[in-house]
Order: C-alpha cells, then sequence, then structure tokens
C-alpha cells in the first residue's frame, strides 16, 4: 500500500467532506514523511488525529511542522515597545498552550506527542514575520517508503478549529502531472525549515516547551488493532469480482507493479468476510518476498501469521498446532507465507494438507506451480485457489501449463500494462533499440552449435538434455555478444557520467564481476546487486540507489521478481532470454510509479548479425525481435523504433517481425517443433 493507492480527490470542502477522516488520516496512514506549514499549531490537533501520528511512532517516520502562535494585541504592543523580547512573548504562548492541554485532553495525546519528540519523529519550528504581521501560510507534503508525495494547500489550520470545527476547503496535488507544483512546495518547505524565507524568521522549539511536552511521556503507546478500511481502485473491484463469480478460483494475469498483491487480500478479506473463516497461504518466489508479503498482511489487518521457511526446526510445531486449532474452531483466521522451495518439501506438504475447511490458496507468480515438484501435491483443501502473474503461461512447458492451469482455472481477469499506463499505475515509456553484431568467432560457434542441435535432433535416440544444454549455450552467445559492451559505454559517455542516476544495467550469467568493474573504472558510483548480495546488506543498497548515491546496479535475476525499485528511470538490457517472463517483468519494474519521475527508459540490445546468409539471420532475429516486438508496442517512440529495425530487416524481407510479439512466435514455432524439428 501507498498514496497511489488512495482513492484521493482534487478538492475537500467542510460542506461534503470530513477533513480528518476523508484526507488527513488515510495520506498519514500511508507516509513515512509529513512536512506541514500551518499558521497556527496546537497539540489538541493530534485528538482528532492520533491515530495517523500514531502510525508514525509505530512504524518509523518523520513529521516536521513549521508554526505561528497566536500573539495577542497586548503582546503584540509589548514586543513593539522593547518590554518584552519576541522569543519570550512566543515561548510564553507556547508554555500556556500546552499547560490548557493538559487539562482540557484526558487521553493518550500529549503521551503520543511526547513519544514523538523524544524519538525524534516529530519537529516543531516556529516562524513569526519580521514586521509582526500574521505568518498564516497553509500548505503540507506527505510522502510515503516509495518516495510518491501528496501535497495540499488551502485553509486548514492544524488546530481543532482548522480540521474539524470550521469551514474549510483544501486543494489537493498528486500524480504525475502535479509533480511541479509538489516540487515547488517541497522547496518552499526546506526554505522556511532553513530559515531561508524572505520576510520571515523561522526559530527551533524553545527547549523550555519541548522539556514541558516531554513530562507527558508515560509507557509507551501501543498499537490499537482497529478495522482496516482500503478503497480499492475500480480494477481491482472488477478482478475481486471475477473471483467470486468463478467461485473464488482463477489467473489475476496484471501486469507487473499493478497491485496483485493488494488485490489478492483484499479477495482474501471478501472471502473471510462471507465465511468468517479463513486459512490463507501464500506461496512467494523467494524468501525475501515472505517478508514482504508478511508487511502486506499486516497492513491489511491479518495478525496470526505463521512464517514457513528456512529450517523446518523453526516452524513445523507451529505449524501443525495452528492448524488443529483452527479445525476445532479455537481459531477462525490465520495466515500461513511460504517459499515455493518449502512447499515442496514433505514436512510441509504433509502437514499443510490436514487444513479442515475454508482453505484459501494465493499462489504470487503462479507459473511455478507448473513445475514438476508440485505434480504429487494435493490442493483439495484449497476451495478457494488465486494464481498471481503478468505471465501465468510457462514457455516451452505445455504441460506445466495444463497443470497449473488444473488447480486454478483460466484467467478470470486481465489488467495490461496499457490500461496500467492510461491508469497511472506505470510511467510511460521510451524504447531504445540498439542493433549489435556478433564478432566472427562469435557467429562460428554459433553457426557449429546449431549444426550439433540438428545432428542430435535426427539421431534415433534424441537426447533432450544434450540438446537443451547446446541451445543454452548457444543463446548465451547471444547474450554476451562481444559488441555489446562497448556500445553500452558510448552511450554512457555521451550521457555523460556525472548525469547518470537510477540506473539498472542486466547482464548475463558471469557478467556481474567484470562490467561492475568496468563501469567503476568509468567513474560511476555502481553495485552488483545479485544472488551473492546477502538479504540484509539488499535493504542498504537499493536504499542507497534511491537516495542517488549509487548511480548504477549491475543486475542478472535478483530484479525480475518481487524486487521493487521504483526510482529506476534507465534500464540497459545487455542480456536477456527469448522468455517473455523475464524481460515483461524487468519492463514492469523499471515502470513501477516514482516521485518525480514521468518518464522511463529503456535500452534494449539486438543481436542481429551483419553479412550472414538468410537462413542464419532469419534464426537469430526470430529469437530476438518477440521482445522489441513486445517492447515497440506500449513505448511512446514505437513507430521511430520500428524505423530503426526495418533498416536492416527490410533487406531479408522479415518486416513482418517487428510485429510477432512472444506468445505469436510461440505458436509458429511450436508447429514448427510439432512437424519437423523443434530447433528452435
Amino acid at each position: 500500500m501507498g498514496l497511489n493507492d488512495l482513492n484521493l480527490q482534487f478538492t475537500y470542502r467542510s460542506d461534503n467532506d470530513k477533513m480528518h477522516r476523508d484526507f488527513y488520516e488515510p495520506c498519514l496512514k500511508q507516509s513515512i514523511k509529513y512536512d506541514r506549514a500551518a499558521g497556527y499549531f496546537s497539540s489538541s490537533i493530534l485528538k482528532e488525529l492520533a491515530r495517523g501520528f500514531e502510525h508514525f511512532l509505530f512504524f518509523g517516520g518523520k513529521i516536521r511542522i513549521v508554526s505561528n502562535v497566536h500573539l495577542s494585541e497586548e503582546d503584540i504592543e509589548a514586543i513593539d515597545k522593547g518590554y518584552k523580547l519576541k522569543s519570550s512573548v512566543i515561548e510564553e504562548n507556547l508554555l500556556r498552550e500546552i499547560y490548557i492541554s493538559k487539562e482540557a485532553l484526558e487521553d493518550d495525546t500529549l503521551n503520543v506527542l511526547a513519544w514523538l519528540i523524544a524519538e525524534g519523529q516529530l519537529e516543531i519550528k516556529i516562524a513569526h514575520p519580521n514586521n509582526n504581521s500574521l505568518y498564516h501560510e497553509k500548505f503540507g507534503i506527505f510522502t510515503d517508503k516509495n518516495e510518491i508525495s501528496v501535497a495540499f494547500i488551502g485553509s486548514a489550520n492544524e488546530t481543532l478549529g482548522g480540521v474539524v470545527s470550521n469551514f474549510e476547503k483544501i486543494d489537493v496535488y498528486y500524480g504525475e502531472y502535479d509533480i511541479h507544483r509538489i516540487k515547488r512546495m517541497k522547496e518552499d518547505f526546506e526554505n522556511l525549515w532553513a530559515n531561508e524565507t524572505n520576510g520571515l524568521t523561522v526559530i527551533p522549539f524553545p527547549e523550555s516547551v519541548r522539556r514541558e511536552i516531554l513530562k507527558c511521556k508515560k509507557r509507551r503507546p501501543e498499537p490499537e488493532d482497529e478495522e482496516i478500511i482500503i478503497e480499492p481502485r475500480q480494477y481491482q473491484i472488477d478482478a475481486i469480482n471475477a473471483l467470486e463469480s468463478n467461485n473464488w478460483q482463477g489467473i489475476l494475469e496484471m501486469a507487473t507493479g499493478t497491485g496483485k498483491t493488494i488485490t489478492s487480500l483484499l479477495a482474501a478479506m471478501k472471502y473471510y468476510s462471507k465465511g468468517k473463516r479463513i486459512f490463507l497461504v501464500i506461496f512467494a518466489p523467494f524468501a525475501h518476498l515472505v517478508d514482504q508479503w508478511k508487511t502486506e498482511c499486516e497492513q491489511l489487518g491479518f495478525k496470526k501469521i505463521t512464517l514457513c521457511y528456512q529450517s523446518q526446526h523453526k516452524w513445523r510445531e507451529e505449524l501443525e498446532s495452528t492448524i488443529q486449532d483452527y479445525n476445532i474452531g479455537l481459531i477462525d483466521q490465520h495466515v500461513v507465507i511460504t517459499t515455493y522451495k518449502t512447499a515442496t518439501l514433505s514436512p510441509f506438504k504433509d502437514i499443510i494438507v490436514k487444513i479442515g475447511d475454508s482453505g484459501f490458496l494465493i499462489a504470487d507468480e503462479c507459473h511455478y506451480i507448473g513445475s514438476r515438484s508440485f505434480y504429487n501435491m494435493f490442493f483439495n483443501q484449497f476451495s478457494a485457489r488465486i494464481g498471481l502473474s503478468a505471465t501465468p503461461n510457462r514457455w516451452w512447458d505445455e504441460q506445466g501449463t495444463a497443470f497449473m492451469k488444473s488447480i486454478f482455472g483460466e484467467v478470470v481477469f486481465e489488467y495490461t500494462l496499457e490500461q496500467a499506463i492510461d491508469d497511472g499505475k506505470l510511467t510511460q515509456y521510451e524504447y531504445n533499440p540498439h542493433i549489435v553484431s556478433l564478432t566472427e568467432s562469435e557467429l562460428e560457434r554459433y553457426k557449429k552449435l546449431t549444426f550439433r542441435i540438428i545432428t542430435l535432433f535426427n539421431t534415433p535416440d534424441v537426447e533432450e538434455e544434450k540438446i537443451q544444454k547446446l541451445n543454452r549455450e548457444r543463446a548465451l552467445i547471444l547474450a554476451k555478444a562481444y559488441n555489446k559492451i562497448p556500445h553500452l559505454i558510448g552511450l554512457l559517455e555521451k550521457k555523460g557520467i556525472k548525469n547518470i542516476s537510477h540506473t539498472l544495467v542486466y547482464v548475463a550469467q558471469g557478467q556481474v564481476d567484470s562490467m561492475t568493474s568496468l563501469l567503476y573504472e568509468l567513474g560511476l558510483r555502481v553495485h552488483r546487486f545479485d544472488s551473492h548480495v546477502p538479504n540484509a546488506k539488499r535493504k542498504q543498497i537499493l536504499e542507497a540507489f534511491d537516495r542517488g548515491e549509487i548511480q548504477v546496479l549491475v543486475a542478472i535475476k535478483c530484479l525480475d521478481e518481487g524486487v521493487d525499485v521504483p526510482s529506476t528511470k534507465v534500464a540497459y538490457f545487455l542480456a536477456s532470454t527469448s522468455n517473455p517472463r523475464e524481460f515483461v517483468q524487468r519492463r514492469g519494474r523499471i515502470l513501477r510509479t516514482y516521485n518525480g519521475k514521468i518518464l522511463s527508459e529503456i535500452h534494449d540490445f539486438i543481436v542481429l548479425p551483419d553479412g550472414v546468409d538468410d537462413e542464419t539471420f532469419s534464426m537469430i532475429a526470430k529469437k530476438e525481435l518477440p521482445r522489441f516486438a513486445e517492447f515497440s508496442s506500449s513505448a511512446i517512440n514505437g513507430a521511430q523504433s520500428k524505423r530503426i529495425i526495418n533498416e536492416v530487416l527490410d533487406y531479408y524481407n522479415l518486416s513482418y517481425l517487428m510485429d510477432k510479439k512472444p506468445w505469436e512466435v510461440y505458436e509458429e514455432l511450436k508447429e514448427e517443433y510439432d512437424k519437423d524439428g523443434g530447433i528452435e
């Protein structure tokens, strides 16, 4: 969840809306940062917004407030005549407000405020005009964990009167079309905070007032169980309805980055609301995604969660006893999250099959279920089964696809990349194909491997494993084509080393070290991001990348499934398989929305050898161009990219390949395979 998932209005008015319920609270609960410039501030505001502010105390985050105090005519006269220093008057007024609040507020409000200040999560500064007039500016910025920001401006003060009682109006800015307004508000706030605004003096919060508030610090507040209210977007509602209409079974084929996780959990919540029982089991591809799913479950109100991965000694006994408690009615709701690897192991399978009723399965990247290791697993204990994937069908595995669909059924809802871009869930992108050729030695090796594959296929006893091994070797020649490297270096140098940021470079197996070293020698701040990087360090690396401290990440497949790097703006694909699942997911991750990000760039290195016979060229083109067709079809510069490729294809009368997407080519190759060889 994040600010992007809220259904915000452009304007809130007291005649139709309740400011605290409809706008403030939802935004606070999705934010990790809240900057506010307000005419008046009173601690009593926390009485109405305590839940939102408590979110910061429980889950981390920072609140910064620049405010004014109400000075009476007597105060101003005393300052003007020199009877009192302005700083003393401000301090007295703030202390008076705290004393009043202590008397007026009988709940935990001041305790929350005290804890936020003590933890360094709430900072307050006081602004006063140099001419003793009224500082009456009112605007604010919410920012979430994905660096998405929502800004607002209007007449609501940070007081009970401003947010609850008075007739007020605020205008709200969000989404890519308001990026410039949001950026300006951020700059204005930073100038305020740094005391660099003309006509104003901004001073730190008086220490005496801070100490007085800290006296209210009691036992640290604990999170309260509360009803989770999330307003799904229309396409999510449609997806949930499609599942319900199909007896809670089916596949959600939704573009990467469009909220499949939240949609499936909302479906599970609706299922539970109807039957009042659910034993939810979630399969995730990797261990780090188990933790991500746990966080999402907790945010939607699922509290009782068992994680099943790593050593079975950590979870086996808990899982078994939990299922027993569920079956005899001691509990009516539980969540189990595991990896596909653990799910195939006997200790897990032998226990999970004992779920008595209302078993609910969510399979993230459900194509994994098509693996042979699941063929002997029972799924009948799950009356509800949801498969999630942007690309559910398995590449060159008809049997695996058929098995997977025997578990979940067919696709019941589809949300395409084009729809997501139109709806603002993903950014638009520019696609830049770069044609490279093979060296003489690479081309010679490619031809030799092709000859060996043909020979093996035509032997009486076809050795499938050897053919697959040779196919992989041949594919690596394209993935590691030497000419890609100097071409990449040329592109980076042309762009300017200092101008490069938030960039991913995808390379082939075995190239991470050499590419990382090469980019480092160019003067780039670069880091590898592959399976050798410990999970504990990955978060640090990604945060540094978000901040721009790391300019480039070099990856193989670790960023393909589940790892969110929404700040990515540019990606270079030096290596990619012909499997659309890989490159479609990569594209989806690059197009995730991020604050200030309006357009993404994809640079795709396509091998089309020159000076070769028609048969060899066609063979390679059919491997490389389905990716081009997929990427160019949704790019804002699709026509331009096609002109670049057509200059080469036209010579071989292969221009039609520009529009043949992966699964179209798959069906054609499958026919050829069934008929006379299966070389591809």
